[in-house]
């Protein structure tokens, strides 16, 4: 189960994790690509630059380009890139 935040939009939600592209793309309203996928409850996503990057390469940059966003932000960025989520029930 992922850990909550507290969002000031969203309130209290599970945190998810996005490269920090997705979140400029988010601020300027532009398309970066947004490939998710989830493990253990817990949501993640990649725009296409990260996700075309080597295992190698992503270790190497993830440290400074990994984002938290709340359940409820990791949404309106896949709704953004015409992205439905599928949920665990």
């Amino acid at each position: 189960m992922s850990k909550q935040l507290h969002c000031a939009t969203h309130g209290t939600q599970p945190a998810s994790y996005v490269c920090t592209h997705i979140v400029k793309a988010m601020q300027t309203g532009e398309l970066a690509g947004f490939f998710w996928g989830m493990k253990d409850g817990e949501y993640d996503a990649l725009c296409e630059v990260c996700n075309d990057m080597s295992p190698a390469e992503w270790v190497a940059q993830q440290e400074k380009l990994l984002n938290v966003l709340c359940l409820g932000c990791f949404k309106v960025a896949a709704d953004q890139h015409g992205i439905e989520l599928v949920e665990e029930s």
